[in-house]
């Protein structure tokens, strides 16, 4: 250990474990090892590899909710509930085709552009009690899939991840993440994901609320959800990933734009 666990306190203090560290009484002791170990150098190589921006925006997400609505009406007849998480795969796929270079990893010297579109989802587990983990299966050509399929496949990889199911094919050949923060937090809530290497961005969704803002000279309240993308500046500069996050978010703006 870094510092020396001290002897339990004098009778008459109150203590909850017997142990105190550094002055200050212990709850419980989580050890790093397994999943957390891996987690926890995977992010401190990431950051120490790349050079890691953060863009943020906020996007109305009023025709969005509106098209799920719709998509949640017609669930009997499409097969599957679609969430906003399959949504977001949707848009991030094929906002990728107007800037291919968001699609990309350093590798060396060279900088390769994927042809393939594997977007990884972060899959938050939840062990019980102090005990979780992350891990981050791949939709495979999720540019080339119908936002059923792509609903079916989030479903599948979700489940078999919290059973702890998932093949090493799974989670490996990402190019993309999305990480859907927006789905455990309410609020505005603005992040700064890091880099799942080698990959050159990461997009995470935050919360969606209600805000005023100004639209046609008047103020009205709209759906607004927060939007963080983070990029590595070795790769991408600042305007190839303007050119990406404002065609994402014209994409989940006006979605109807995604049928083109």
């Amino acid at each position: 250990a870094l510092v020396a666990r001290e002897a339990a306190p004098a009778a008459g203090v109150e203590d909850l474990s017997g142990e105190r560290v550094a002055g200050k009484r212990v709850k419980t002791i989580l050890p790093v090892r397994g999943m957390r170990k891996a987690i926890a150098e995977h992010m401190v190589r990431s950051l120490a590899v790349s050079a890691q921006l953060t863009y943020s925006a906020e996007i109305d997400m009023t025709e969005m909710i509106r098209l799920r609505k719709a998509l949640l009406e017609n669930e009997a007849e499409i097969g599957v509930r679609i969430t906003y998480t399959d949504l977001f795969v949707y848009a991030l796929s094929r906002a990728v085709r107007y800037v291919p270079i968001a699609n990309s990893s350093l590798i060396g010297d060279e900088i390769i552009l994927w042809e393939d579109v594997n977007v990884g989802v972060a899959v938050a587990l939840d062990f019980g009690g102090y005990d979780t983990g992350l891990i981050v299966p791949v939709v495979r050509n999720a540019d080339t899939k119908p936002l059923g399929e792509i609903a079916r496949t989030v479903r599948d990889l979700t489940s078999r991840a919290r059973e702890g199911k998932l093949a090493p094919a799974d989670v490996g050949g990402g190019t993309i993440t999305l990480s859907n923060i927006g789905q455990f937090v309410k609020g505005w809530t603005v992040s700064t994901p890091i880099l799942n290497q080698p990959e050159s961005v990461i997009v995470q969704p935050g919360g969606i609320f209600d805000k005023p803002v100004a639209r046609d000279g008047q103020v009205v309240v709209r759906p607004v959800m927060t939007l963080s993308i983070t990029f590595d500046h070795r790769v991408l500069d600042g305007l190839p990933i303007a050119r990406f996050s404002t065609k994402l978010q014209e994409l989940l703006e006006n979605p109807a734009l995604l049928h083109l």
